[in-house]
């Protein structure tokens, strides 16, 4: 639990250092480019929501490649609108936002598991 609470802060405040530095959105898309990195790589599976505080039992019914490709993929396609929000419109963005985590929901729960 203090783990990804601190996760979340890094993320935080490397979100607003790079908003900082490089201005509007940019800091977000950057740090969701290496958090998606991180996960397709294998290194990030402590990241994946509900993964790393689930039982032994829980985790073994997940493919875990699948669940990294998965959140992979979500992080790059969310980092990809954030990065050209202006140009789709703020309203189909945030309707693409939502259909994504619905799709992203439905396939954890048929497509990842085992």
């Amino acid at each position: 639990m203090v783990k990804n609470l601190i996760y979340v802060f890094l993320f935080i405040l490397a979100s607003a250092l790079g908003n900082t530095l490089l201005g509007g959105l940019s800091g977000y898309v950057l740090v969701s480019l290496v958090l998606a990195i991180l996960i397709f790589i294998g290194k990030g599976d402590n990241l994946i929501a509900g993964y790393n505080t689930d039982c032994n039992t829980k985790i073994d019914k997940y493919h875990i490649k699948r669940l990294r490709l998965l959140s992979g993929v979500c992080l790059t396609l969310l980092a990809g609108l954030m990065a050209f929000r202006d140009m789709i419109g703020l309203g189909i963005s945030i309707i693409i936002i939502l259909l994504l985590c619905i799709a992203a929901i439905i396939l954890a729960y048929t497509w990842a598991k085992k």
